[in-house]
């Protein structure tokens, strides 16, 4: 059943909506109810939803309106509950693998998505299909649990084009959800909750997870941003979309777009074993050089060319530091060149890709890390932030990640794009030894919220089936910040 909620609540200004161009009429007709849209109250929810709203009659083309695979068409006694998620680019297939054998979550540096709904399925006796768009060759099914690869719509596309490809692929996920006869859509990528509007119209819960932001704060909206969050507002505001939420950040978004309390909303942490990066000896806190892990995509818009700054400036004022950088990127070469051609070469090190046993080793090494995320890019969470400080190396980060909010003292944080912000707090941290050990002893107080499965997205899809199972509106749930020491 759809579910919806009634509380009324505002909906502030989210963005700037200034601009204004010469467009097609419809383009600029559409345009121009966005511009209501955001400048408004939310409309009430209606009494019984999916009779009286607008469908974007694209969406529905090629989904025919009778099939005898809606649920509301099979009996109760028949029925088995039918999850279809997308799981998006991540490598569904490896924790497959690992589910299939019965083997914890271990290869991933995390607990998989895909596997906590996995576990999730498992538990309440649920058939599932899982959509994945990591390239491999054999789709995988074992104990009611399918796997299978569907390509990436968006990728390579930017402008109109990448918003088209937001239509063509919720066309392509409607197929297969009505094909598999779902009951519970979980929409685990990138995509315009609205586009689904034909699924709630017979019947299918569909739920969105959002693991990032929806638009940057502080700057202007270009216009398909704009349509595109028109386009998100209207199905938040009508309490029809459940939204499982990575952080405090991504959950005021939605609020913002939708009105307070419009749209039940779940929030979730990540979910780590103990073997994930508990054991590490402990940091050595008398080196000579203070050594600094670099963990993630090597990218500009993640801050990892600002490292070659970083250092420069550091070793202006003679303070011995190391970055160890792991992985790899469109930006990898570019940044090793930089490197050499600054005269940096013994200040890096470059591993390229790690996987969990290779990190491990890395962080041994290392006193802290540094996560220096930059303004433009729209963080949902950061993991790194955490895992960093799971392993007892307290991350240097920018204010950009929401997960800083949850890291308490274990956390120093610099504001987005502040290079010298980065190098006061790394050169703080490599002269006052005290300081530095009191940041590594906090590390042992945030882990275990992120190793109790009760803050997982697991547990957020127990919600999720119980309301599909007991025909119940889904119940609200935020996870408090880490409040840091006075």
């Amino acid at each position: 059943m759809p579910f919806r909620r009634q509380i009324p609540g505002r909906n502030p200004p989210c963005c700037h909506m200034s601009a204004r161009l010469r467009l097609p009429s419809r383009l600029s007709s559409k345009l121009a109810t966005a511009d209501r849209y955001f400048n408004s109250q939310p409309a009430d929810v209606p009494e019984t939803l999916g009779t009286s709203r607008t469908v974007d009659p694209e969406s529905c083309a090629s989904i025919p309106e009778n099939t005898t695979s809606s649920p509301e068409l099979r009996s109760e006694q028949e029925m088995m509950p039918k999850i279809f998620y997308t799981a998006g680019p991540g490598d569904a297939f490896q924790s497959f693998n690992e589910w299939k054998a019965g083997r914890r979550d271990l290869i991933n540096s995390h607990v998989g998505y895909s596997r906590q709904v996995m576990d999730a399925c498992a538990r309440h006796d649920a058939e599932a299909l899982i959509t994945c768009s990591h390239h491999r060759t054999a789709d995988q099914s074992h104990d009611g649990i399918s796997l299978v690869y569907r390509p990436d719509l968006s990728e390579g596309k930017s402008g109109l084009g990448f918003y088209r490809s937001f239509r063509e692929k919720a066309k392509a996920n409607m197929r297969d959800a009505l094909d598999f006869g779902a009951d519970l859509v979980i929409v685990g990528e990138d995509n315009i909750p609205m586009l689904y509007e034909p699924l709630r119209r017979r019947g299918i819960t569909v739920v969105q997870a959002l693991h990032s932001r929806l638009w940057q704060e502080g700057r202007p909206l270009r216009i398909m941003q704009r349509l595109r969050l028109h386009d998100f507002r209207k199905s938040y505001a009508s309490g029809s979309t459940p939204v499982l939420s990575a952080s405090h950040a991504v959950t005021a978004q939605v609020e913002q777009l939708a009105g307070k309390g419009r749209t039940p909303i779940l929030e979730f942490l990540p979910l780590y074993e103990q073997e994930h990066y508990g054991g590490l000896p402990p940091a050595d806190t008398s080196c000579d050089v203070l050594n600094i892990a670099f963990i993630g995509r090597i990218e500009a818009d993640k801050g990892a060319l600002d490292l070659i700054a970083i250092a420069d400036a550091l070793r202006s004022m003679k303070e011995a530091v190391r970055f160890q950088i792991c992985g790899v990127g469109g930006a990898f070469d570019q940044m090793v060149a930089m490197a050499q051609e600054a005269g940096l070469g013994d200040q890096f090190v470059f591993h390229g890709w790690c996987d969990r046993s290779k990190l491990r080793q890395v962080l041994t090494s290392c006193q802290i890390s540094i996560v220096p995320t930059r303004p433009e890019f729209m963080e949902g969470f950061n993991q790194v932030v955490i895992e960093s400080a799971l392993a007892g190396r307290p991350p240097v980060a920018s204010d950009a990640c929401p997960a800083v909010a949850y890291a308490g003292d274990a956390v120093e944080v610099v504001q987005a794009g502040d290079l010298q912000g980065y190098v006061a707090a790394i050169a703080a941290l490599a002269r006052d030894k005290e300081r530095l050990a009191r940041r590594i002893a906090a590390c042992a107080g945030i882990g275990q919220r992120f190793t109790d499965d009760g803050n997982s997205f697991g547990a957020a899809l127990n919600e999720i089936f119980a309301a599909q199972r007991e025909k119940r509106p889904v119940h609200d749930r935020r996870i408090a910040l880490s409040e840091p020491a006075p």
